[in-house]
């Protein structure tokens, strides 16, 4: 593909793209390059030659998945996926400790985690996946690009800009956290702020440490939770309580969806169902199969 006259984000992407070793990683390359090849005339052999490219390797990534053969460093992605990056010793494994109770591995030498370490941890009743993978710039590219919320860990201001090198591709909401907060002087905290709300306000940040309080651990993991656009369904049978462990679905999914996640068919099977919470009416209306759900709703159904 020639890259004569193209954007430098067209360039970058380029490289990165005959460097790249997975389908997943040329996808989001090709994506950058369809965005910014130009719209004229003498361009449409190149953008056609670029469509094709990337149709083809969409085709192979719903095979791999299709055959068990997907997923980012083998690792089955959650409803709830966040992965951690940022330079080394800026307390990222500290953070996946802190968060999942694990014992990951911590060490004031370079590139401490060597492969991603997979962990979980819980927001109210909601189970998040979590991912700690190498520090930059040894990351996993595919698992940057492909998790749905990123957390940028630094210590430095400085960091950001040299962070959005290697993270430019994603299409994960991101989120700062500025770590080791213990040691910033209060003047030294009220100038990162500033420079954070003025210079990089399409981020969402959090200060943190290394011995956080509750209040702060669940300011985090509620930042995490946001940023996933998901809505807690329930079950129960009739006169007997809720479930405790919620379905995760989508946000707009219809009771239709939730029960063909639960089983695929099922949905042509109901005979009756009702709903409590957020979007009844009152309590255990009667709804049909294109009823819209809202997070925390409770669900009942009888069967033919």
């Amino acid at each position: 593909m020639a890259s004569t006259n193209q954007s430098p984000f067209y360039q970058r992407a380029e490289q990165e793209y005959h460097e790249a070793t997975t389908d997943e990683e040329r996808i989001a390359c090709l994506e950058i390059m369809m965005k910014e090849v130009p719209k004229h005339k003498s361009s449409e052999n190149m953008r056609k030659n670029l469509t094709n490219r990337y149709k083809k390797l969409k085709q192979n990534v719903v095979k791999q998945k299709k055959s068990g053969r997907g997923g980012a460093a083998g690792i089955k992605k959650a409803d709830m996926q966040v992965v951690l990056t940022g330079f080394t010793n800026t307390g990222k494994s500290t953070l996946f400790y802190t968060l999942t109770n694990m014992n990951a591995r911590i060490s004031e030498h370079q590139f401490t985690t060597f492969k991603p370490q997979l962990g979980t941890f819980m927001f109210e009743d909601a189970q998040i996946q979590i991912v700690d993978i190498p520090s930059l710039p040894k990351h996993d590219k595919s698992l940057i690009n492909s998790t749905d919320t990123l957390l940028l860990v630094i210590d430095n201001i400085n960091q950001i800009e040299k962070a959005e090198k290697y993270i430019y591709r994603t299409k994960a909401k991101i989120i700062l956290v500025f770590n080791k907060e213990d040691i910033l002087s209060i003047n030294e905290k009220r100038k990162i702020e500033a420079t954070l709300k003025s210079k990089y306000k399409n981020y969402d940040y959090i200060f943190f440490s290394a011995s956080p309080t509750k209040t702060k651990l669940k300011e985090l993991t509620k930042k995490i939770f946001e940023t996933f656009p998901i809505i807690r369904i329930y079950t129960k049978e009739p006169k007997k309580p809720a479930s405790k462990d919620p379905m995760i679905l989508k946000t707009g999914s219809t009771f239709k969806e939730a029960t063909e996640k639960i089983l695929k068919g099922m949905s042509k099977k109901i005979k009756q169902a009702k709903v409590w919470g957020p979007s009844s009416k009152f309590g255990g209306q009667v709804i049909g199969l294109d009823h819209i759900l809202k997070d925390k709703d409770i669900i009942e159904f009888r069967t033919k």
